[in-house]
């Protein structure tokens, strides 16, 4: 009598037929991305047209330029990307932190091929296995002393932003403002593009007044005085609108803003205040998740008793909130027709499987080695070749961030541009002053691909000053 804990799908699985395809199948694809372990130029000048051609017609098609002249091809090699001209780039910020383990993991891909037989995509009415099985590998990690015991899955990091916001505002309902903190970044959805603190991103668009920004950490001050720069005006806002803020929304290291971050006792200070205050304490986790040294960043700071709903994504490869017993919302209140493509549903979970078994996290773990690698590269440039050239680091497990030249926006871009050119891929982040934002795949990285990625930032450095 056949167990009945098995189905079509995992007869499908063990059949010598559907294994020794996909074996093939996936040395195929594995020889083919063998030969991309480092960069160069386009194939062709053939090659290069076509891609300029692909370039054009996505810009006309959706309006607007790309930010990079680049179309990756769909395939690439641990921490290099080959582009559809045939060229190859390290690619140091992963599409601004999704892919921690590169390009083409063999893992990854297995787990993929696994979820071609699946439905494409799943929703909330009629979830697949994979739903329960990503939701469970989280859950299972938020820490001993964490309160976070459900969690809702989303297709979109804004998404997974919606939906704490929601269940916040519904718990503490009728309060319904937010403390956020000043250069947070949140989402550019209706709700999310009024948290984050870019006013650009929210031109043309409604102001509702419902989000009192708070300074973040600075460390040109004390420890007591910047908790007393946040709490102060946190206190004013409390007693202009009693019984009015249901939650404050945090990135313990901000993206966008500038990687920058505090130490716990701040941190402590703030959720002390909002314990206090009945407000719930919500952890932004979209960016920071698995790469501050720890799964979670809370985890990191060792937070994990405070947090009442946390949101995660990039490196997950899917999207989810999690929340305690206590905000569980009620029917109704979140639900969509779409929780997740089944393939990325798989994948996040053996992205978690990874982690565990490759001792990524801890002092000695991956992360914080190759995270020293950088930084004490970035620090040899600094007072070195390129003396003068760099200022400030902020650096934080997988999140590499430095100060070029003034830091002014023309001079980031202007050395961005260089390093593309060069073949690395970087981005920027802050606001007056910028800086160079790295997300690097340290899933799939050694410490020889540090050095690469810094050898190539240092020759641009130094083109960049000597044309200035």
């Amino acid at each position: 009598m056949k167990n009945p804990s098995e189905t079509a799908f995992s007869d499908l699985q063990r059949s010598s037929e559907y294994t020794g395809a996909k074996r093939a199948f996936l040395d195929s694809i594995l020889r083919q991305s063998a030969g991309l372990r480092a960069v160069r130029p386009a194939r062709s000048a053939a090659a290069t047209a076509q891609m300029k051609a692909a370039i054009q017609g996505l810009t006309q098609d959706r309006g607007r330029e790309l930010y990079y002249p680049f179309v990756s091809s769909g395939i690439g090699s641990g921490p290099y990307v080959e582009l559809l001209d045939g060229s190859v780039k390290m690619d140091m910020i992963t599409g601004i932190g999704i892919n921690f383990f590169g390009h083409t993991h063999p893992e990854l891909l297995e787990s993929l091929a696994d979820g071609i037989a699946s439905d494409v995509m799943q929703g909330n009415l009629m979830p697949g296995v994979e739903s329960r099985d990503a939701l469970q590998a989280i859950l299972s990690r938020v820490g001993s002393r964490s309160r976070l015991v459900h969690g809702w899955l989303t297709c979109s990091g804004t998404m997974a932003n919606e939906n704490a916001l929601k269940i916040i505002r519904q718990k503490h309902a009728p309060a319904t403002r937010v403390f956020a903190f000043a250069d947070c970044f949140a989402g550019r959805s209706t709700a999310m593009q009024e948290i984050t603190d870019t006013p650009k991103y929210r031109e043309g668009q409604p102001v509702y007044g419902e989000v009192s920004y708070l300074p973040f950490f600075d460390p040109k001050f004390s420890l007591e005085q910047n908790i007393q720069r946040t709490l102060e005006p946190m206190k004013l806002m409390l007693d202009r609108y009693p019984g009015k803020y249901a939650g404050l929304m945090i990135e313990l290291v901000q993206g966008e803003g500038g990687f920058k971050f505090a130490p716990r006792e701040f941190y402590v200070a703030i959720f002390e205040m909002c314990r206090k205050q009945g407000i719930a304490i919500w952890v932004d986790e979209i960016q920071t998740f698995g790469r501050t040294g720890e799964l979670f960043a809370y985890q990191t700071f060792d937070l994990e008793e405070y947090v009442d709903v946390v949101t995660v994504g990039k490196l997950f490869q899917a999207c989810a909130v999690l929340f305690t017993d206590a905000y569980t919302p009620r029917a109704g209140l979140v639900a969509g027709t779409f929780t997740g493509n089944s393939n990325t549903l798989r994948a996040a979970k053996k992205a978690l499987e990874i982690l565990d078994r490759g001792h990524y996290f801890g002092r000695d773990g991956k992360i914080a080695q190759l995270s020293r690698q950088f930084e004490n590269n970035l620090l040899a440039l600094k007072n070195g070749s390129a003396r003068g050239l760099i200022g400030e680091l902020r650096i934080l497990g997988g999140m590499v961030g430095f100060l070029p030249f003034e830091g002014k926006l023309d001079q980031v871009k202007k050395l961005i541009s260089e390093m593309f050119d060069q073949g690395l891929i970087a981005y920027y982040c802050g606001h007056d002053p910028y800086l160079i934002r790295l997300l690097p795949p340290l899933g799939a990285m050694e410490i020889a691909d540090v050095d690469v990625a810094c050898q190539i930032i240092e020759k641009s450095l130094l083109k960049v000053a000597a044309s200035a």
